[in-house]
């Protein structure tokens, strides 16, 4: 991965192992175009490959996160027949289901950092975030009923469960614009900064993450992510595989170390 990336639409560059990815159509509300998933997925799968990127930052540029599905390319889709539309937006939705596949795959720290609206397929990057870090802007919209439309982009496997399955309805069923408050009340964002602080406190908290120790991380990650469907039996034999695992890193040794030494720990996976 090249330090600085630019595509249409799209913005991402590395720096001291914090990859920031922007949406970057200001004058669409970062809209996400059919052809922005092909290159996003590769960020993705290239940042999953990439042992220098320890955490993952996303953003939207103009002070708008992102309005989702490019509404107004669907326009297009209304003068086709019927069986060529449903063609289209078949191999659309095939497209971004590989996109938010790759970022279900990410081991790494993920962060969202939420100014103004987010809508849409936009949502499935709030929701599969780790850490979301709002203004006082933040509204989470959640619309595709109001044209006629199911939600996409992770949403009914993610939303309900970051809120809940009956909460999850509510907000889907009626088209709810949720602001910042409502959002920190029902866990869609962790922790509301003032807007003149906002990208100090988004840097500090991505740096600290990618100051953790990976492997221990990526471990305690896919432990959760496993954990919304299994046995207790098998999520302890999980957890003690993990354990296992994690004891055989210099990180363990050091994290210990510098426990008893009384001091902040310098993990060699964070160097």
């Amino acid at each position: 991965m090249s330090p600085t990336t630019v595509v249409e639409g799209l913005s991402s560059s590395l720096d001291d192992g914090v990859l920031r990815i922007t949406f970057d159509r200001p004058e669409a509300r970062n809209s996400i175009t059919r052809e922005m998933t092909v290159p996003l997925t590769r960020i993705l799968t290239d940042a999953q490959a990439d042992e220098r990127v320890r955490c993952i930052v996303f953003g939207g540029a103009g002070g708008v996160f992102s309005a989702g599905g490019d509404v107004a390319g669907f326009r297009r889709a209304l003068a086709e027949p019927v069986a060529g539309r449903q063609a289209e937006f078949r191999a659309r939705l095939d497209a971004a289901a590989d996109m938010v596949e790759a970022l279900l795959r990410i081991d790494r720290p993920v962060v969202a950092a939420l100014r103004g609206p987010v809508a849409g397929a936009g949502l499935g990057f709030v929701l599969a975030a780790d850490l979301v870090i709002a203004d006082e802007t933040a509204k989470l919209i959640f619309a595709h009923r109001a044209i006629g439309l199911t939600p996409d982009g992770g949403v009914t496997w993610l939303l309900p469960r970051v809120v809940g399955w009956r909460v999850a309805k509510r907000l889907t069923l009626t088209a709810a614009t949720v602001g910042a408050s409502e959002a920190l009340r029902l866990g869609l964002v962790d922790r509301i900064v003032a807007g003149g602080d906002f990208d100090g406190e988004v840097t500090a908290a991505a740096r600290a993450l990618a100051g953790a120790p990976r492997d221990a991380v990526a471990r305690t990650k896919r432990l959760l992510d496993a954990a919304m469907t299994a046995a207790p039996d098998a999520q302890l034999g999980r957890e003690r595989d993990a354990i296992v695992e994690s004891v055989a890193t210099a990180d363990f040794e050091e994290g210990v170390s510098a426990f008893l030494d009384k001091r902040q720990p310098r993990f060699p996976s964070a160097r």
